[in-house]
């Protein structure tokens, strides 16, 4: 064997020079002797949130499969239709709730649908210029950000995914192509739009905020490249969509060349057409929080005699069980963002790696 194939070196990338040293000691320490490492994906394998970008990309190009009454009832679904919280007002101070939102968005839905998505009447630019299409690009962020903001970060996420519903899942994974494309190559950062002043309907004039654009994380994928190299697994569990996350990491055109049957993310219900419904699959585990430990535990570990990962990585409270949960696991990989994940920071298994907030790219400084 070569000097070269035998080594284990990461590109020095945008690594610290620290977790870089450690990291590298780990792959040599493991390598093919059967092991495993599990990473998030969002945030953590990559700048951004994918199914994020995908639901501000439906809306930019009103990609939806759904009649205005399927999606009126998509819209609501499972949602309380209680007030929001005190802060969750429209710009004259009037505080919103679920059901103002959604008779505003229904009533432009049909608008939209009618003129473009159905029947393109209008150009895309056109449709776009239209009252319509502003107040419901806007009521649409304001009720998704609502939604985890008031009630659960369950709720928010099938509401996400419903919308979704309708299509087949080769649908969705070219949906998530062009999705990708777009968002790799546009601006990182929040966005605040504010709606029609001329359609205020019954919410009234209000802003919403998102934030926008992916990134690559070229250093993460040549962790993963290395890790297989040497014989160790890598798997991602995400709280985003199977179909959007298999597209991210298995596409050559994004370089993480990853397996999609070591991919565990969420599923709908579909047909035996394989047309996505506006249920969710719950034969799986929902892959967030403690879901992902019990992914982990169901699917994973049994193919190992039992044992935990020897590395896990994430970025947020959603990965905080995977990351705590198993004694085998020497190395915790934390993607730091602000508030997120604070009280890991002082773990003696914790890697902190620092990311550039105008940039996207991996900061080698350690603060």
């Amino acid at each position: 064997m070569s000097i070269e194939s035998s080594c284990v070196r990461l590109d020095e990338g945008r690594w610290n020079p620290k977790n870089r040293e450690v990291l590298e000691k780990l792959i040599e320490k493991y390598k093919n002797t059967n092991s495993y490492a599990v990473f998030d994906w969002d945030n953590t394998s990559i700048q951004g949130d994918t199914q994020l970008n995908l639901f501000i990309y439906q809306i930019e190009n009103l990609v939806y499969k759904l009649n205005p009454q399927k999606f009126n009832e998509v819209i609501r679904k499972n949602v309380p239709t209680t007030d929001f919280k005190e802060r969750y007002k429209n710009l004259d101070g009037e505080i919103l709730n679920a059901t103002k939102l959604a008779n505003d968005i229904y009533k432009d839905y049909i608008f939209l649908y009618e003129n473009y998505i159905s029947d393109k009447k209008l150009s895309l630019e056109e449709i776009r210029n239209t009252e319509e299409f502003k107040d419901f690009r806007v009521k649409m962020h304001c009720l998704h950000n609502a939604l985890s903001g008031n009630f659960s970060s369950e709720l928010a996420c099938l509401w996400e995914f419903y919308l979704l519903s309708g299509m087949t899942k080769d649908e969705v994974k070219s949906l998530a192509k062009e999705s990708n494309d777009t968002k790799l190559g546009e601006a990182i950062g929040d966005v605040i739009v504010e709606s029609s002043r001329v359609l205020t309907g019954e919410a009234g004039i209000v802003r919403g905020i998102y934030d926008n654009g992916l990134r690559i994380r070229p250093e993460m994928a040549n962790l993963y490249h290395e890790l297989k190299r040497n014989g160790i697994d890598v798997y991602i569990i995400s709280a985003s969509m199977q179909e959007l996350i298999e597209v991210f990491a298995t596409d050559k055109s994004y370089g993480y060349n990853l397996d999609a049957e070591n991919i565990y993310a969420m599923k709908l219900k579909s047909t035996t057409d394989n047309i996505l419904l506006d249920e969710y699959n719950y034969d799986i585990p929902f892959t967030q929080r403690e879901g992902k430990s019990e992914t982990i535990n169901k699917f994973i570990r049994p193919k190992y005699n039992g044992r935990g990962p020897i590395l896990v990585a994430g970025d947020a409270v959603g990965d905080e069980n995977m990351l705590t949960e198993f004694e085998d696991t020497e190395v915790l990989l934390i993607m730091k963002r602000e508030g997120k994940l604070d009280n890991l920071v002082n773990d003696k298994r914790a890697l902190i790696q620092y990311r550039n907030l105008k940039t996207g790219l991996l900061d080698p400084k350690n603060y």
